[in-house]
């Protein structure tokens, strides 16, 4: 009777052990799946996976975090979902977040923050709650928006970009940041609108410069970096955009506010005198009247 009892009590356990999944391998192997080659039903498997793990192995806090973060970016990133994306990050953060860099699921709160300022996420205006649970977390974590800044800085390369879309990427987040600093660290938010108008020309995307260094040149004409601002507008319309009359209009109002400015001033009024000229005839211009 008690080899009987003993024989199916390790039988049951021997079932049981068998019958749990092994997620850290299956996820593994999904999540190579999914970079191989994206389908949505993969990313469905994965994002189902990463439930089923959080649900069955609620001490494995590391590893939970790990799994809700990664799940948030596909469900914003690749799924377009915005609202769900900030639920699974709030889920990782009330209960798997202590302890944790929170690096990652900050820095992506940030985008999905840069998303609803543009209304590029429809369904966010619709959810309140979700804007405000976002805005509280990122106002509560600066730090590591900070240090999302910094990783990203790392992996898209510096001076020479090396990887547009963690560039893209930093700007979105600095642009955002800047969003939430308006009012309590004016001058930090101004110099990462700079930033990010200076690495948004040296990508190549001169309109998105354009109009980060107009919500400072022309929203804060009283900012000290306004005039850097301002005569880099001119600058993109004449040698980016290639916008002679806008370029003309810009530097004259450069001109106008900041006559004296001890930085520019000189550059915009040479601007001026040679615009629309090629390089030789700008030097022909110069060998004839050298003053």
């Amino acid at each position: 009777m008690r080899k009987t009892f003993f024989y199916l009590l390790f039988s049951a356990l021997l079932w049981q052990a068998c019958g749990k999944k092994d997620f850290a391998t299956l996820i593994s192997k999904q999540e190579q799946s999914l970079q191989q080659s994206y389908t949505p039903g993969k990313a469905d498997t994965l994002l189902q996976l990463y439930q089923e793990a959080v649900k069955a192995q609620p001490e494995k806090h590391a590893e939970n975090f790990g799994y809700l973060v990664k799940g948030a970016r596909i469900k914003f990133v690749r799924q377009n979902d915005a609202v769900a994306a900030v639920r699974w990050v709030d889920n990782a953060m009330k209960n798997h977040a202590q302890g944790q860099p929170l690096t990652e699921p900050i820095g992506l709160l940030a985008l999905v923050w840069s998303s609803y300022m543009y209304k590029a996420s429809p369904e966010l205006q619709r959810n309140p709650d979700e804007i405000d649970l976002m805005r509280a977390y990122l106002e509560k974590n600066m730090t590591w928006i900070d240090s999302s800044l910094v990783r990203l800085d790392k992996e898209m390369g510096s001076p020479i970009v090396n990887d547009k879309a963690k560039a893209e990427e930093f700007i979105r987040i600095a642009e955002a940041y800047s969003n939430l600093l308006q009012t309590s660290n004016t001058d930090k938010s101004v110099d990462l609108l700079l930033k990010a108008g200076g690495l948004a020309k040296t990508i190549g995307n001169a309109n998105k410069a354009i109009q980060l260094y107009y919500n400072v040149g022309e929203k804060m004409p009283q900012h000290p970096k306004a005039p850097t601002a301002l005569f880099m507008m001119a600058f993109i319309y004449e040698n980016d955009l290639k916008d002679l009359d806008k370029a003309k209009a810009t530097y004259e109002e450069f001109l106008k506010r900041y006559p004296k400015d001890p930085d520019y001033a000189d550059d915009a009024q040479n601007a001026l005198k040679y615009l629309g000229l090629s390089a030789d005839e700008i030097i022909k211009r110069f060998e004839k009247n050298p003053q």
